[in-house]
């Protein structure tokens, strides 16, 4: 388990000056170990250090050795994260791949340290340069201090040091603390969670999350920023400047405080379960949507709450688990009959036994519902059975909720 906080240190021009050269090296040092990883076809740290170690202390003569190991780390997981995405993109388009670009980094670019390049004692933080080792006082926000504390095991385990745009040296602090053993709640019930552009996620339980805000922030900025960059002067270009990065904060504070609220929930909840939405990307490449529906899906941010939940539910006790992401919001969840005429809009209206409810809420429970049967077939037991429609026509449970033949308290 990992958390980071960042800090800000006052240092003086010439130390501010040392770190911009360190940084010119530090980029050196890297594109020299990936040119290296590339052509003879490696991702061996050890091969990587008997090769070109010598070869970038020629290079880079006053960066520290700390500081070229960090970055022939930094390169090898470059390198291998290439492999990777070439190897896919090859299999479905080889000459997309051919033309993909190597792993670079520019001179303005964030340092990775490590606990023998950076290290805290109380306040006093000290990382290497190329110059000497810089020693300055920080403040720790007592906040972090207080729900990451030492005596629980946390730890500096490296930290990230850069300038922003701005022009401020930034500290980014990564501790390091073994994963709890917490109980997970076996007892509770499992509850389907459906991501959308419109509303961020809707439950099985028929709560909703709206959307509304976050697509009036990004229509705003999107206005701005098409008028400043065509006016293209001087202050317009300060202003969009000093605009950016506005949109992505908003966007990643309404995923943290829906990912909170679903995490710190009241009700016993054992499972959440999501859609696998992995295949989003590729779906863009293979050119099956039109030009709204990719400009949508590039800003749609269901990766980032993922992620967000996924690390909150786990220090609750609760688990996320994910399943196919086909045909979810085109079946019924009553009588799961597949028919793509059956949404309109934010309603579904089954075509074939009447059922009528929120969209969202029915792909949820189609979501859970998935995730209970595959279980149910793997052996595992199920809190919450999945419901349908028996031989006589009538249902054999009654649906969560019950068939919502108007629109749900709390829904838009």
């Amino acid at each position: 388990m990992r958390r980071s906080i960042t800090v800000f240190p006052k240092l003086t021009d010439k130390e501010v000056s040392a770190i911009v050269e360190t940084r010119k090296q530090y980029a050196r040092a890297f594109n020299m170990s990936v040119d290296c990883l590339v052509t003879n076809n490696s991702t061996s740290k050890r091969f990587l250090h008997k090769v070109q170690y010598e070869r970038i202390k020629e290079e880079c003569p006053t960066l520290p050795t700390g500081l070229i190991q960090c970055a022939r780390d930094v390169a090898v997981e470059a390198v291998k994260t290439w492999n990777v995405k070439r190897t896919k993109l090859k299999q479905k388009h080889p000459k997309r791949a051919e033309r993909m670009k190597r792993p670079s980094m520019k001179e303005k670019c964030t340092m990775r340290y490590d606990v023998r390049t950076v290290t805290l004692r109380g306040s006093q933080l000290t990382f290497s340069t190329c110059d000497r080792r810089i020693r300055t006082i920080i403040l720790i926000p007592g906040f972090f201090t207080e729900r990451y504390p030492e005596t629980d095991g946390w730890k500096l385990k490296g930290a990230n040091i850069g300038i922003d745009r701005k022009g401020r040296v930034f500290v980014n602090l990564i501790y390091e603390c073994h994963d709890p053993v917490i109980e997970e709640n076996k007892d509770g019930k499992i509850v389907g969670l459906d991501r959308g552009v419109y509303n961020i996620v809707t439950t099985s339980e028929c709560v909703h999350y709206g959307a509304k805000d976050v697509r009036r922030v990004k229509r705003k900025y999107n206005h701005v920023r098409s008028v400043l960059q065509e006016k293209g002067t001087r202050s317009a270009k300060r202003r969009l400047k000093s605009i950016s990065g506005c949109e992505k904060r908003f966007v990643h504070d309404q995923n943290h405080c829906i990912s909170k609220k679903l995490a710190n929930t009241d009700e016993d909840v054992s499972i959440y379960v999501l859609e696998d939405l992995s295949s989003m990307n590729m779906k863009r490449l293979k050119g099956k949507s039109n030009k709204t529906m990719r400009k949508w899906l590039s800003a749609w941010s269901y990766s980032d709450l993922e992620f967000k939940l996924a690390y909150k539910c786990q220090r609750n006790g609760i688990r996320v688990e994910f399943v196919d992401a086909r045909y979810t919001s085109q079946k019924c969840c009553v009588c799961k009959t597949i028919d793509k005429a059956s949404r309109k809009g934010n309603r579904y209206v089954c075509r074939h036994c009447g059922n009528s409810m929120h969209a969202d809420v029915n792909a949820a429970i189609n979501i859970r519902d998935s995730y209970i049967t595959q279980t149910s077939k793997s052996g595992q037991a199920a809190v919450n059975q999945p419901y349908g429609w028996s031989a006589t026509g009538k249902p054999e449970t009654e649906p969560v909720g019950k068939t919502l033949t108007s629109k749900p308290s709390g829904l838009s």
